[in-house]
């Protein structure tokens, strides 16, 4: 399990991008906790601890100076989640120049008579 530190200042919220099974634990101060398709809130004190669902954004706000930690099952899974973002976003990118490339293409090719597609 790999763990991260929060310091949360009083009214500040921490917007936690929670996969299923991590875990909030609280070293000290108070922080209300709310998750993504969840219809109850939870009040979270020194020494509480609770399961994320995972189920989209958890926010959690501090009601005094608090100190947070996040504890990831499977650290390899955030990583694994950066990187399918980042082939996506290359993915788009590649199909939006193929697409400006073909347009150019096109009309490079009508502006000298050629036909473009041509069936013998």
């Amino acid at each position: 399990m790999g763990a991260r530190e929060f310091e949360v200042n009083r009214g500040a919220v921490l917007k936690i991008e929670a996969l299923e099974g991590d875990s909030l634990h609280v070293r000290f101060g108070d922080v209300w906790v709310t998750q993504h398709k969840d219809s109850k809130d939870y009040l979270l004190k020194t020494g509480d601890s609770m399961t994320l669902s995972g189920k989209g954004v958890t926010l959690a706000t501090a009601f005094e100076p608090t100190l947070l930690d996040l504890y990831r099952k499977d650290p390899f899974a955030v990583r694994e989640q950066v990187q399918r973002g980042a082939r996506r976003a290359r993915a788009q990118k590649m199909r939006a120049l193929f697409r400006h490339i073909f347009a150019r293409g096109i009309s490079l090719v009508r502006r000298q008579g050629i036909e473009v597609f041509s069936v013998r």
